[in-house]
């Protein structure tokens, strides 16, 4: 909730301080405007009036110089009038983009907003963990294939005195029921008579017995 009312704050703050901004930048626009048309009206008086004084003293010949006169003032006046409207312009472009800021930022104060916004990058940081996750259990599995295939390309060959209590294979206590039946698949028909019966004789494990058989009877 704090949370909250710190962004609630700081939106109001911002928006206060775009409005002040406004009205100043509106305040220095219009103040500028006027002295630019004051400015323009004085000069083109004195310029009106200097003509006019060269027209007396000077005569015909002042007449082409006052035409000169004039239209230099009202140039003058046209730079003026294109200034202010190019700075008035800037000023209101200025204006909707510090709208469109306030806009914003009280769009993402919303409650529904700043939740949506979390989950969103909670939920890119779970997927980028899991394809992290499933790339190194693909590097694991990659690396362990060629020493399990070699190791169960090259079961042990059963040895005659399997049957008076010598296991059937190396290490064969050692191995797991779902290693065991991975290998007796590819055990000859008297290797996996020999498994049957020193399991059935020692751990009793029924997944092991039940691939013995099922060997056995693939194998006849």
């Amino acid at each position: 909730m704090t949370r909250k009312n710190q962004l609630r704050r700081s939106g109001t703050r911002l928006q206060q301080q775009g409005a002040l901004w406004l009205q100043q930048t509106r305040n220095a626009g219009g103040t500028f405007v006027t002295e630019a048309q004051d400015a323009s009206v004085t000069f083109g008086q004195d310029m009106k009036a200097a003509s006019a004084k060269l027209v007396r003293t000077a005569g015909r010949s002042a007449q082409g110089f006052q035409k000169a006169l004039n239209k230099e003032a009202r140039d003058w006046q046209a730079v003026v009038l294109q200034t202010r409207d190019g700075y008035m312009a800037a000023a209101e472009e200025r204006r909707e983009r510090v709208e469109r800021q306030a806009v914003s930022a009280r769009e993402a104060l919303k409650p529904g907003a700043v939740e949506t916004t979390v989950l969103q990058s909670a939920h890119g940081l779970l997927e980028l963990a899991q394809s992290r996750v499933d790339a190194r259990l693909e590097q694991g599995a990659e690396a362990a294939k060629p020493a399990a295939a070699k190791t169960a390309s090259k079961p042990k060959a059963v040895k005659a005195g399997a049957n008076k209590g010598q296991s059937p294979m190396r290490n064969y206590d050692q191995l797991t029921a779902k290693d065991l039946v991975t290998r007796v698949q590819k055990l000859s028909a008297p290797q996996a008579t020999a498994v049957l019966d020193y399991e059935r004789g020692r751990k009793k494990r029924a997944t092991v017995i039940r691939a013995a058989e099922q060997r056995l009877a693939a194998a006849s």
